[in-house]
């Protein structure tokens, strides 16, 4: 900032600069009797080979279930959907009623919450809907569902249609994301001067 002041007072203008600005984020827990799954999809290339990843958490931080599987070539956008269909679906045969997905896909989030489904899973999520009775969605950014993205990126190295599924925190999951944790999210950005 010291150095754009400079330029800026001696008139010279029309320099590219990088700005980085850093953000506190917060992970907070579903409301009691409320299961909080956090999806995510990852892809190597858009398209690519995807995976979808999840896990679920009750309202004191306990891991009540993840999974990640392999879902072939595809795009990120399809992988997002997929995680959250996925969910769902385990969500329903463990027979929750109070359903709180957390995804950091905007988009994801907004055709989901407008019942602007994608059609090729438009039938799986109207079974869900039938099966749960309370459905909410949160946005999270990718730093607050860190165990979600690191669940999608083993699935990126599975073959299509394969899914593994836990009933805990899985090993190669050193830690969940904590309500008294901090974290940090780094958006940077080019300005011209």
């Amino acid at each position: 900032m010291y150095d754009i002041q400079i330029l800026l007072h001696f008139g010279i203008t029309g320099i590219k600069t990088h700005m980085t600005e850093v953000k506190q984020c917060f992970f907070k827990l579903p409301a009691r009797g409320q299961v909080l799954i956090c999806c995510d999809g990852a892809s190597q290339g858009n398209p690519g080979n995807v995976g979808l990843g999840f896990v679920a958490r009750n309202d004191q931080g306990g891991c009540l279930g993840a999974a990640y599987g392999g879902l072939g070539l595809a795009t990120n956008y399809l992988a997002e959907v997929m995680a959250l269909v996925v969910a769902g679906e385990w969500a329903m045969k463990k027979r929750y009623e109070n359903v709180c997905f957390s995804l950091d896909s905007k988009e994801v989030l907004l055709a989901f919450s407008n019942d602007r489904i994608p059609w090729i899973v438009v039938n799986r999520w109207n079974n869900i809907r039938k099966h749960i009775s309370r459905i909410t969605f949160i946005h999270s950014y990718r730093e607050i569902n860190f165990s979600a993205d690191k669940m999608a990126k083993q699935g990126v190295l599975l073959a299509r249609g394969i899914v593994m599924y836990y009933e805990d925190k899985p090993s190669f999951l050193p830690q969940l994301e904590r309500e008294d944790g901090v974290y940090f999210r780094f958006s940077s950005w080019r300005s011209i001067c």
